[in-house]
């Protein structure tokens, strides 16, 4: 199986539970793993929340967008107020030929309801483009370097999964 990691992380949680992600794809098969990144680095909070507020004008880095080569596909994503960061909004618009694709998305959140909010979202944002089921795991804040916690949130996802 040839998965896809791809991840936004602003204060290093989200690549955190990232590089676990990527331990278990390893044992799947082949995993590339994709980092999303501003186009310049060092946003301040008010651009922030600019592009929170205008999220198709974030100008992120070149980084693969047709993902069509992928049997599975797994989005890294941390939640501010009840919507992905918004270079992950950014992302999720350029990218394409994911359906058919299994979708697993992993939530990085301070508050349960924000996190809910934002897998809905998330789930229009994807529905759009895929017919198939995605898959959402929640970690909190406080779970982020609880390797344990991680790997017991993402046992049940893989559990039916051959590895290689």
């Amino acid at each position: 199986m040839k998965s896809v990691l791809v991840y936004y992380s602003h204060y290093g949680n989200t690549a955190n539970v990232a590089s676990e992600v990527q331990d278990y794809l390893r044992k799947l098969g082949t995993v590339d793993k994709l980092e999303i990144e501003y186009f310049s680095k060092n946003k301040g909070l008010l651009e922030r929340v600019f592009y929170r507020l205008l999220p198709n004008l974030v100008n992120i880095a070149s980084i693969k967008t047709d993902l069509k080569e992928y049997d599975l596909i797994c989005f890294g994503i941390p939640v501010w107020g009840g919507r992905p960061s918004a270079p992950i909004i950014r992302y999720l618009k350029l990218c394409k030929n994911i359906q058919n694709k299994k979708i697993i998305c992993f939530y990085i959140f301070g508050v349960d309801a924000s996190a809910k909010i934002c897998a809905e979202y998330v789930g229009k944002a994807l529905g759009k483009k895929t017919h198939r089921t995605i898959v959402n795991v929640f970690i909190p804040w406080a779970n982020v370097h609880d390797d344990n916690f991680i790997k017991d949130s993402f046992r049940e996802v893989f559990k039916d999964e051959k590895t290689t």
